[in-house]
């Protein structure tokens, strides 16, 4: 099966579940917006988690084009800052490992195709004193 999250244009809805440190649960609903230019993919995200006091999470990832199955990326995280990662194709998943420019935050992440229009999305992002939130997400393309 070919990948298309992230390969193909368009937009994907996002619902699942976000984890703190303490492992109290948040829903989780989002989307994601992906446009490929000539020489850099763009993929403009944002999740709200649910709570007295929601939290929306906004990453604007430039992705530049897969070669041999892998890439670089990097994000714009108006509270961690400039994240950088890589994601590799393996099979039915593309991985990513990634951290802050200052070294303070750092995760990973894995988004597994179930088919043509959906993947499950999950993920873990720490700061250098532990866990600040893990994802259980499903992704559908709209």
């Amino acid at each position: 099966m070919k990948h298309t999250y992230l390969f193909t244009e368009g937009v994907w809805i996002s619902r699942g579940n976000y984890y703190d440190e303490n492992n109290n649960v948040f829903s989780a609903e989002g989307r994601s917006e992906i446009t490929h230019q000539k020489k850099l993919w763009l993929n403009n995200s944002s999740i709200t988690l649910s709570g007295p006091n929601p939290v929306e999470i906004i990453n604007d990832y430039r992705i530049a084009p897969f070669v041999n199955n892998m890439t670089g990326w990097q994000s714009v995280n108006p509270k961690l800052g400039t994240l950088i990662g890589r994601f590799t194709v393996v099979e039915d998943s593309i991985l990513s490992l990634y951290s802050s420019e200052n070294g303070e935050y750092f995760g990973s992440e894995s988004f597994t195709q179930i088919n043509e229009a959906e993947y499950t999305w999950k993920g873990a992002l720490y700061s250098v004193s532990g866990k600040i939130y893990s994802w259980s997400v499903r992704l559908e393309k709209a």
